[in-house]
């Protein structure tokens, strides 16, 4: 059996069995203070120094009711395909703003609002893992998405409202905690969810910047063919633009070596879209579909996987031609 290479490490984690606790009963409302799940919370409490650290539904119909909350949002297009999603299904409910990644300046949309208006961005940009320079909030309300901060160990900016997705962790899609000073969400959850997050956030991860050596190797070999679609990338994390072609065809390839990573938060969900990201910072889908946005928790096969790719994308480009 061949040895697996795992370059998603954040999009598709491995399962973290030690902290799927399962439950006796199906659901549990937050309303219930069991001695045990509030020994958690209070945990997860302390952790982010918040009034409330609570299960939350990580998907469109828990940010719908979180949403309902405002009267404005402002997001970027770097986001959770699950909130956008949200933020779509209530363009006609909810005034709602996207703010360009190039001038992300929430100083100024903060001066005119009040608390009312929402302001949710990631720490992390979805796809080419850029990190947001994030000011601190006053009139506004500052929600952020953490999962990929809070993973790579990596310092948090000062919030109201912090989400985090449980898939990030290995737990199960749909599985979120949202920490914040007070109650957004009325909803039902399945006991065990604060359990799991305590579990589940203490696994540990060193980061280190092989990802400078691996585009470095990967600049050697394919020269001008290759680049970057950001300069400012998370530790652990590989924004990498294979130029001239697809590279869902290269990925699929690399399987055949047991060697995994995707191309678009899109293709990890099943689609077949480029990256949102991308095309609104203005690539055009061709070269949205160049991005290999590789993330890992440690590469012990440097060499094999430089050699992989070159290979793989000299194949393709001759196929093309």
């Amino acid at each position: 059996m061949k040895k697996e290479i795992r370059l998603d490490f954040l999009q598709n984690p491995k399962i973290n069995k030690e902290a799927l606790v399962l439950p006796d009963f199906n659901f549990n409302s937050i309303a219930i203070k069991e001695s045990k799940d509030e020994g958690f919370r209070e945990k997860l409490r302390q952790r982010f120094n918040t009034n409330y650290a609570l299960p939350f539904n990580f998907s469109s119909s828990g940010f719908i009711e979180f949403f309902l909350n405002f009267k404005e949002i402002y997001y970027t297009a770097s986001l959770h395909y699950e909130i956008r999603t949200a933020i779509t299904l209530l363009k006609n409910h909810i005034k709602s703003s996207m703010i360009s990644l190039q001038d992300l300046d929430i100083k100024k949309i903060d001066k005119d609002a009040d608390s009312d208006t929402l302001i949710i961005i990631p720490t992390i940009n979805e796809d080419i893992f850029s990190i947001n320079k994030i000011d601190e909030v006053c009139n506004a309300t500052l929600a952020l998405d953490i999962s990929y901060s809070y993973r790579l160990k990596l310092a948090l900016p000062k919030s109201h409202i912090y989400f985090i997705n449980g898939a990030t962790f290995g737990l199960l899609n749909g599985m979120g905690l949202i920490l914040s000073h007070k109650i957004y969400t009325s909803g039902l959850y399945k006991k065990g969810i604060s359990e799991a997050f305590c579990i589940a956030l203490d696994s540990t991860i060193q980061t280190d910047s092989t990802n400078i050596l691996l585009y470095e190797k990967l600049k050697e070999n394919l020269g001008d063919d290759i680049d970057l679609f950001a300069k400012d990338f998370a530790p652990n994390t590989l924004p990498l633009r294979l130029k001239h072609i697809n590279t869902r065809n290269l990925i699929q390839n690399l399987y055949l070596d047991d060697i995994y990573l995707q191309s678009s938060q899109e293709c990890y969900l099943g689609f077949i879209k480029p990256s949102f990201t991308l095309l609104s910072l203005g690539f055009g889908q061709a070269k949205a579909r160049e991005l290999c946005a590789i993330t890992f928790d440690k590469i012990n096969d440097i060499d094999i996987v430089v050699s992989k790719i070159t290979q793989s994308y000299t194949m393709i480009r001759l196929m093309e031609f």
